[in-house]
């Protein structure tokens, strides 16, 4: 029976070749940059007729950016000097006295700190769903890669986005195994070792260990784009700068190069516009340069405030569109840290982090996101729009209004997503397809349906791309004690009564020892691909991945290579892009082949009909796997008679 889980792998050979690479990465003093690229170039702001291209380099200097390709007479060649960006300087010294790791990644130039200088080129003038090549010329050195120009709305082929938050970058990342909640055991299970540490109650890997397995099986699946739902990067004055230099190594740097053939679209998260407390309005301030960073780093798409911009903004991609909200602060006096009613979600609402700004913030250059608010009154209308040219919607901000981890509750959190919740109702009202949070860090889906119609909204928290591996807060016999204490106050409180999934509870681990061989909590992404159907309807296939590692079940919880996984949460929308609705394994069964369906005999796929339906439902990286066409052993890996109606049903768990 085909397995989608095992069609696609990194050996261990070339995981523990990754894994070695990865050790010897840091052993330079200091990063050698000499004059050259501080941040390859990478993608933004896709349109049909245009992308951005952005990188850094640690010197001013006269760059050339050419393009060649489909319908240009001639090459594209564009100019750029480059200019100061002193948001990003390493001046803290908070960060000139981290940790020996971080000091051994200190920027230097010319025996003085280096400083980072921007270049943005904005292409034009190319033609719709179309690769290009592009090559930067700098300082003696050259960088070549391709991209591929947004698909027009009237696209048929299959759209792929790679989703994920909380990658939390830093440098003391390289050495840091962070917690690993326990979670469902499976029958058979010796159980998590008992003890603490690595492989115990902190993770098999590293962060970034763990993060760059992560981004070396995404770029298999080959997305189209990648949307980040905050958190990118982790929030503190020890790494002021070099957080962000850990993330642009790992997605257009030494590590990987993830960003530089596909664009990015991305919300602000709360770790990315901290950089440490301090007394009086000096929180802010920090804040405010943070919030500065992140617009050094991204161009999106203008929103309708020049002061907010980046923060929220609009991405359209094919008949995709991608809604991006920034859910960080409630900034406005009348809602600055006004707190939900603890547990219910009712009441004033109206703010996402009490932990922090606990002096108002008055800069002018963050949006508040409640009723009535700029950026509420543009979602209103950009959701208005979207809908009325009938394309496919999905919503993203960082902090997830509902969830079973620390962050889903005011009850366990003073960053609590609850006042995100005045979105849920807009997103049915305008049949949102899906939206993408993170936060809680859980791996975890939602179902919603608020007004009780029938037609609800899927919510992921995807934060389990590079940093904790947290558990839900009310498991059986672990339930936290804020919880416990309020339920005296209120013994009816649900931490999230939409919860449908999480791998912390669905997916148990299978414990042989100190061996892990299957289940549990581990860094991945979500695999969206949206697929026309040629009849006004569309099919969304929604795949949670995981990057299991292969553990040696030794004391030391050697990690030996990686196996790309799936979860067991494969979610199927199919309608119109205003009515997008769940297709169960038996409609899809029904559908496919007419097995407990109308239609009978006469939708039975066979002989040549199966190879076009494995080349089109299972793709044709997937045909070897399946069938053993243009593989060795190919009659043994043939699907015929009742294996055939064996894969179909094994695929149908999802089948699009």
């Amino acid at each position: 029976m085909f397995n989608p889980a095992v069609s696609v792998r990194i050996v261990p050979a070339a995981a523990a070749a990754l894994l070695a690479a990865l050790a010897g990465a840091p052993a330079a003093a200091t990063d050698p940059v000499q004059p050259t690229l501080r941040v390859l170039p990478y993608l933004m702001n896709p349109a049909t007729d245009a992308v951005s291209v952005l990188w850094f380099t640690a010197s001013p200097g006269d760059a050339t950016l050419t393009v060649t390709g489909p319908g240009l007479a001639a090459p594209l060649v564009f100019t750029s000097t480059g200019a100061l960006a002193p948001e990003l300087d390493y001046d803290l010294p908070g960060e000139d006295s981290a940790t020996p790791v971080a000091n051994d990644t200190r920027v230097l130039l010319n025996n003085a700190p280096a400083r980072n200088y921007k270049h943005a080129v904005r292409v034009t003038g190319l033609q719709p769903d179309t690769q290009y090549t592009y090559t930067l010329t700098w300082a003696g050195t050259e960088f070549s890669r391709t991209f591929r120009t947004a698909p027009a709305s009237t696209t048929e082929r299959t759209l792929r986005f790679g989703v994920y938050s909380d990658s939390e970058t830093l440098v003391s990342g390289r050495t840091r195994f962070r917690e690993w909640n326990v979670g469902a055991q499976a029958p058979g299970s010796t159980g998590r070792p008992a003890g603490t540490g690595r492989g115990r109650n902190n993770y098999f890997l590293t962060e970034r260990d763990g993060y760059a397995a992560n981004i070396a099986f995404m770029k298999t699946l080959n997305p189209d784009m990648v949307i980040m739902p905050g958190d990118l990067i982790e929030g503190t004055a020890a790494e002021y700068q070099r957080r962000w230099d850990e993330f642009w190594r790992h997605n257009a740097g030494q590590y990987d190069d993830l960003l530089t053939t596909r664009p990015m679209v991305a919300a602000i998260g709360n770790n990315c516009i901290f950089l440490g407390a301090g007394a009086g309005d000096l929180t802010n301030r920090r804040i405010q340069r943070a919030r500065r960073q992140w617009s050094a780093y991204f161009d999106f798409p203008a929103s309708d405030n020049p002061s907010f911009q980046d923060l929220y903004h609009r991405t359209d991609f094919g008949n995709v569109t991608i809604l991006t909200l920034c859910s960080v602060k409630a900034v406005e006096e009348a809602n600055h840290l006004v707190a939900p009613a603890q547990g219910t979600g009712a009441g004033p609402n109206r703010d996402t982090n009490r932990a922090w700004f606990n002096v108002l913030y008055t800069f002018g250059d963050m949006p508040d996101f409640n009723q009535g608010t700029t950026q509420w009154n543009w979602a209103v209308q950009q959701l208005t729009e979207a809908r009325a040219q009938n394309r496919i919607i999905f919503m993203q901000w960082h902090h997830t209004p509902y969830s079973r981890g620390v962050h889903g509750s005011a009850v366990t959190s003073n960053q609590s997503g609850e006042a995100m919740r005045i979105y849920l109702p807009l997103a049915e009202q305008f049949r949102v397809a899906g939206i993408f949070c993170g936060h809680s860090e859980v791996a975890e889906r939602s179902f919603i349906d608020t007004d009780n119609d029938g037609y609800g909204v899927n919510l992921w928290d995807v934060g389990f791309a590079g940093d904790g591996l947290r558990g839900v807060e009310d498991a059986p016999g672990a339930t936290s004690a804020a919880i416990t204490a309020w339920r005296n106050t209120d013994p009816t409180f649900v931490m999230n009564p939409f919860h449908v999934w999480s791998a912390d509870r669905s997916e148990p681990e299978l414990w042989n020892g100190n061996q892990l061989l299957a289940g549990g909590k581990h860094y991945g992404f979500l695999d969206v691909q949206v697929t026309p159907m040629g009849d006004g309807r569309y099919t969304i296939a929604v795949q949670p991945w995981h990057i299991f590692p292969i553990n040696a079940g030794d004391a030391n919880f050697t990690v030996t290579g990686f196996e790309p996984r799936t979860y067991n949460d494969r979610v199927v929308l199919r309608g119109e892009p205003n009515n997008l609705r769940p297709v169960t394994p038996a409609a899809c069964l029904a559908d496919i082949t007419g097995i407990g369906g109308i239609g009978g005999p006469d939708r039975i796929v066979s002989g040549d009909d199966f190879i076009a339906f494995i080349a089109a439902f299972a793709g044709e990286s997937h045909l070897a796997d399946v069938t053993g066409i243009g593989a060795a052993g190919a009659p043994d890996g043939l699907i015929t008679g009742d294996d055939f109606n064996a894969f179909i049903a094994a695929f149908a768990s999802g089948c699009p």
